[in-house]
């Protein structure tokens, strides 16, 4: 059994979470100018282009990114070459500027912006890629699809999933214990926000997944150690809160790294071999899977010996 004095290093690893996601956040809104854009949080504009067999997916991301145009290129159909590409609104400066360079300006068009930005992507494609115009299947524009609603309901079913956690493990243990949970998990969600915000990963779908993924990991971790926790208080001998919680810990430790680090090989898996864009789902699943196993120890377990520290309570 391992035997760590883990509550020795409580405050210098609560002072270091505190530290890095105010400096993480610092970043993102500082350097970064804030998250990373993303068709379905924001809009932009989506083609489906069927392109000659000789030009994959590489060759759409280097034209794009020569003009400075960040684009996210799938390949929907291999046989066929049907690859869709999503543009940020950000990006229509560039592609009027693109148009205005290679071809003359009508002065008779009379439509409407967005209609008259969507011609100028698709002269865009034909022109740069030398197809001819029914190589485009289709192209429009595409509102926030997920980001407002999204949103609200994620805030949502973050404070519900607070409450409802708060009654029941104040039911199933104390009220120390569901305090520390809810702080350890908001913990959890600032740390991955500003891993997110630093490394410019766009907001999605698989990301917001991900994000619950971390939820659930890191509360079951959470509650292993609590109900170890409880069980050695009904021990007939009686110890300090600091020592009760390290023995605890380090007797849930080996179960806390095997379950760590099997669930690591197969997430790392799909960041080595698997597709790209499950990348940054991977990656903020593995940072996940990290930091939930870090709060699980460092974070929660520490608020409960503070709380009796504050509150002047018997040993757990």
């Amino acid at each position: 059994m391992f035997n760590i004095n883990f509550s020795k290093y409580k405050y210098v690893a609560i002072g270091l979470s505190i530290f890095l996601i105010i400096a993480g956040f610092i970043y993102t809104f500082a350097v970064q100018k804030g998250f990373a854009h993303s068709l379905d949080f924001n809009g932009g504009l989506r083609a489906v282009v069927v392109l000659d067999k000789s030009l994959g997916r590489a060759d759409i991301e280097k034209f794009f990114k020569e003009k400075e145009i960040e684009a996210i290129v799938l390949q929907l159909d291999k046989e066929k070459n049907h690859f869709q590409i999503d543009i940020g609104l950000g990006a229509i400066p560039k592609i009027e500027e693109y148009s205005n360079l290679n071809k003359p300006k009508n002065p008779e068009a009379n439509a409407g912006k967005s209609r008259v930005t969507i011609d100028e992507l698709i002269f865009m494609l034909t022109h740069g890629f030398k197809i001819p115009s029914d190589s485009i299947l289709s192209a429009d524009q595409v509102g926030a699809i997920v980001g407002g609603e999204l949103t609200s309901t994620g805030l949502t079913l973050l404070i519900s999933t607070l409450t409802i956690m708060t009654i029941y493990l104040s039911f199933r243990f104390q009220f120390k214990f569901a305090l520390a949970a809810s702080i350890a998990l908001i913990h959890d969600l600032l740390f991955a926000l500003a891993v997110i915000g630093v490394f410019q990963i766009k907001p999605s779908v698989p990301i917001i997944a991900a994000l619950l993924t971390l939820f659930g990991y890191s509360i079951n971790d959470t509650i292993v150690i609590f109900d170890r926790i409880r069980e050695n208080s009904n021990s007939k001998v009686k110890v300090s809160t600091p020592t009760l919680i390290n023995m605890s810990i380090n007797q849930t430790l080996g179960r806390t790294i095997n379950t760590s680090f099997t669930t690591l090989i197969s997430i790392i898996a799909l960041i080595i071999g698997g597709a790209v864009e499950l990348y940054d789902f991977a990656f903020v699943l593995t940072f996940g899977i990290v930091i939930g196993t870090y709060s699980s120890i460092f974070i929660a377990s520490p608020v409960i010996e503070i709380y009796n520290q504050i509150f002047h309570k018997e040993t757990v």
